[in-house]
């Protein structure tokens, strides 16, 4: 079911239903009075549109001027562009962010903010002022109540398999003082 809506232009007084698809429309310049365009619209011409052709044009400037709606809501008024705020028209800024956002290149910026230029290598051992190193570790010696450093022994070689008794123990006594000179085993 398909319902008309219709609709009645206030300002005109052009009414209007959903069934229509022409709305009158009227163009006025910066004074409201109507613009003559010669009876329809047609596409522009090339090089037709120049600044000088543009309504609100400034030749003083060389700026056109752009569109706002009146404050009353009553129409537009062609106003002046809004200029860009430079560095120094920037209200609340610090001559420091001033600079900065005056700066062109890095140099000028760091100097800007006070960030000089570094000439560290990126070596530890260029660096001023640093930190002495500790002094080396030494590992305490090992005792009954705390671990600590072993030492490696000196090599014994193997028993032969026919030694007798007596080189045996000799062998055997030989790398228990080495466990005992290591803090392996007590003294």
């Amino acid at each position: 079911m398909s319902q008309a809506v219709e609709f009645h232009h206030l300002t005109s007084g052009v009414a209007n239903t959903a069934r229509q698809a022409v709305i009158e429309t009227q163009f006025v310049d910066d004074k409201g009075k109507p613009i003559d365009l010669n009876g329809g619209s047609s596409t522009p011409s090339a090089g037709s549109v120049t600044p000088a052709s543009l309504g609100g044009y400034s030749s003083g400037t060389g700026h056109g001027k752009v569109v706002q709606v009146k404050a009353d809501g009553s129409g537009f008024d062609f106003v002046a562009p809004v200029t860009a705020p430079t560095a120094d028209t920037l209200t609340g800024a610090t001559d420091t962010g001033k600079s900065l956002l005056k700066a062109t290149d890095a140099a000028t910026a760091r100097k800007a903010i006070g960030a000089g230029t570094s000439s560290f290598s990126g070596s530890y051992d260029d660096l001023t002022n640093k930190p002495a190193n500790p002094a080396a570790y030494t590992l305490p010696a090992a005792t009954a109540a705390a671990l600590g450093g072993v030492k490696q022994g000196a090599a014994v070689p193997d028993l032969a398999t026919d030694a007798n008794t007596t080189t045996a123990n000799a062998k055997i006594n030989a790398l228990l003082a080495q466990l005992r000179a290591a803090g392996v085993i007590a003294a």
